[in-house]
């Protein structure tokens, strides 16, 4: 079996970089900034504080769930990159420790969502509630 030519390597891994987190990102991104000035201008629960309130907690909602899978990707996504155009090399017990610790939090981005809703989604909760499963407020 032959390994691919180092500069194929490189444009495997920023190709990687680009389709599994800049244009997930993108996309997460314009579908919440497509999504909430249509929330804002619609007139669900009218012009009232406990509908602005809701309306506020959605958007923060969104904003934290698009900043945990930037920031909880970005790390390994880096490290994966600088590895492929020989920058960074897994050479000490540090940088193996922070590969490591950088795949852990893209994991973590796997099991975060449900989280953030539990906690930051009031709504979320109640529906919790009704099928029995409790969430601590």
């Amino acid at each position: 079996m032959r390994l691919p030519r180092k500069g194929s390597w490189a444009a495997f891994h920023i190709a990687f970089f680009l389709s599994s987190y800049v244009v997930p990102l993108i996309l997460i991104s314009v579908l919440y900034m497509w999504m909430l000035p249509r929330l804002w201008r619609s007139s669900v629960g009218g012009r009232s504080a406990e509908s602005k309130k809701g309306k506020k907690r959605v958007t923060r909602l969104a904003v934290i769930v698009v900043a945990a899978f930037a920031s909880l990707w970005f790390p390994i996504q880096v490290i994966l990159v600088l590895k492929s155009v020989d920058v960074f090399k897994p050479d000490t017990h540090f940088k193996i420790s922070l590969q490591i610790v950088s795949h852990v939090l893209a994991y973590t981005s796997s099991c975060i969502n449900p989280l953030l809703y539990a906690f930051l989604s009031e709504n979320f909760r109640k529906a919790f509630r009704k099928v029995g499963l409790h969430v601590r407020e």
